[in-house]
């Protein structure tokens, strides 16, 4: 895939407060990027100057090639959905979509064939002459959509769009809009706080948080290859604790020599302080003195397809781990657990809070 938008040291604050912290991010033509972290983190902002809504303190934004920095939005080969969909209640589904084509000065007949054509895309044929306050919430999503798709943009930016719907119906948009990505060809950008979504939908993932990118990557490398305890812990349900390196391939938790598959080749030496994630399905549970470590079963939910329990540790300090398992078990009932050294992730500490962790392991 071929380069399509580059960001070079961008930062920007509001009044003392900052946003962006010199941020760097390529994004290639055909993608589905996602820009995932929690409220305040900045993945708004950065939507926003890639649209030309909002102008960087510092830096340059390129589109193919070209610094479109100071552009205006309507002279960006991008297009917005927005949250709160920002259609025109007065009008028809038809001439919502027609709006911006019309402001371009395109001749009737083609605006016509368009509006056909984007309502076919999002599977609402012969709505063209409903009333925008007559429709559904997932048919005014779909609205906003068309009237984006009929500008033809190379780019379409979504700023959480799907956050009013409800969840069966926020399920069913998110595989209309990865049917519609690979239909146009074009690329996505969207902006979500809820980790599912971005999982599900995307090529890459950009969790940020504090101004600054965490980790970038395929949903699978975000989800098992986390590359600090913030990402770890944002991405799913997982046991983050602190460890130290014993020797190659094997750490301390808590007290507890675990072994793993990382060791002096990755960085991590001998005595080294490091953080450890462990997912909870990765935890096996065998009989009691078969794994590495014992425990006790203190609560157990049933979360539809699977069980979710906390167990306390009888060694170890008397952690409690979060463990997944489709088979149940008994509250008070005494079992052992073992992991496998691959489903260890071994992470670097960061320097600080707010470093940047966009640094591959040594």
């Amino acid at each position: 895939m071929s380069e399509l938008i580059r960001l070079e040291n961008i930062s920007k604050s509001f009044e003392d407060t900052n946003v962006l912290n010199n941020i760097n991010l390529t994004i290639n033509e055909n993608e589905f990027v996602t820009l995932l972290g929690p409220s305040g983190c900045g993945k708004t902002t950065t939507l926003r100057i890639i649209g030309g809504f909002v102008q960087p303190d510092s830096g340059r934004v390129y589109f193919d090639g070209k610094d479109i920095t100071d552009l205006p939005p309507n002279k960006r080969n991008v297009n917005t959905v927005f949250q709160n969909y920002a259609l025109f209640p007065h009008m028809t589904v038809g001439e919502n979509i027609a709006f911006g084509l019309r402001v371009s000065g395109k001749p009737e007949q083609y605006i016509k064939d368009k509006i056909k054509y984007a309502l076919n895309l999002v599977n609402l044929n012969g709505f063209e002459n409903r009333r925008i306050d007559r429709m559904s919430g997932g048919q005014q999503q779909r609205i906003a959509m068309a009237r984006a798709i009929v500008n033809e943009p190379r780019v379409l930016l979504l700023d959480e769009p799907l956050g009013a719907l409800d969840l069966k119906l926020r399920q069913e948009m998110q595989y209309e809009l990865v049917r519609l990505k690979n239909e146009l060809g074009i690329t996505f950008i969207y902006v979500t706080h809820d980790q599912e979504e971005a999982l599900t939908m995307s090529d890459t993932v950009v969790v940020m948080n504090n101004g600054l990118i965490q980790q970038m990557g395929t949903p699978e490398e975000i989800y098992n290859e986390p590359e600090n305890a913030f990402v770890a812990d944002f991405i799913g349900d997982s046991n983050i604790l602190s460890g130290r390196m014993v020797r190659d391939k094997l750490v301390n938790i808590n007290g507890v020599d675990f072994p793993c598959i990382d060791g002096s080749d990755n960085g991590f030496l001998p005595g080294r302080e490091v953080d450890v994630v462990i997912r909870p399905e990765d935890i096996d549970i065998v009989p009691p003195g078969q794994g590495i470590l014992n425990g006790t079963i203190i609560s157990k939910l049933f979360i539809g397809v699977h069980y979710e329990m906390l167990v306390k540790s009888e060694t170890g300090s008397g952690f409690e781990w979060l463990l997944q398992n489709y088979d149940s078990y008994d509250v008070g009932e005494k079992i052992g657990m073992y992991v496998k050294p691959e489903n260890i992730q071994i992470m670097h500490k960061p320097k600080s809070e707010a470093e940047q962790a966009i640094e591959l392991d040594l």
